[in-house]
């Protein structure tokens, strides 16, 4: 499935609370997150779950305006970034995507894949000691925001890359907030 019929599928099959595609700013950020909040609060999800989708959310979007910045692209691949949060039936989904280098995507595919082979424990550790000493996620392969991301989703993080041409890729993400209380089994 190509990635048009992926979002056209999206679209017609959920429910969209927020699709943006442009810039991404202190001030865009502030309202995407305000409208995503009002949408979610329109149908009455519960607090819990707003503030944990709100948190992906807010990770998501710093993980796009942080890989831009350092990459200092070209002003038309700052016009290219996209929210969408989506609410079905048992979850929500927060997908993203901007441009990225080739360069760039090796080492993002390398962080997301070692966040992924973590378990709840191992998330909770590193997330830990990144607290307390900064550099340990550059030791680790990840950064914090990403292990937030897996902590709070309890939930793989989904991604992919599409070319763009032989420098840039089209850099996709998603992360999937289940409705109900996440319960842990002892």
């Amino acid at each position: 499935m190509s990635i048009v019929d992926k979002y056209h599928q999206i679209i017609q099959k959920e429910k969209v609370l927020l699709a943006y595609k442009g810039c991404i700013d202190g001030d865009a950020v502030t309202y995407l997150v305000k409208l995503t909040e009002k949408n979610m609060t329109s149908i009455n999800e519960k607090l819990t779950i707003r503030k944990k989708v709100i948190s992906v959310l807010v990770e998501a979007i710093q993980n796009i305006v942080n890989y831009f910045a350092e990459e200092s692209l070209d002003k038309f691949f700052e016009n290219e970034s996209f929210v969408i949060v989506t609410a079905q039936k048992n979850q929500y989904e927060v997908l993203v995507g901007n441009y990225i280098s080739v360069h760039r995507m090796r080492t993002l595919k390398k962080r997301i894949d070692n966040v992924n082979m973590m378990s709840s424990e191992d998330l909770q550790k590193v997330y830990l000691d990144i607290l307390e000493n900064p550099k340990v996620s550059i030791t680790r392969g990840a950064g914090l925001g990403l292990i937030d991301i897996a902590r709070r989703t309890h939930s793989k993080i989904n991604y992919s890359f599409a070319e763009y041409d032989q420098d840039h890729v089209l850099f996709i993400m998603s992360m999937s907030v289940a409705r109900v209380k996440h319960i842990v089994l002892s």
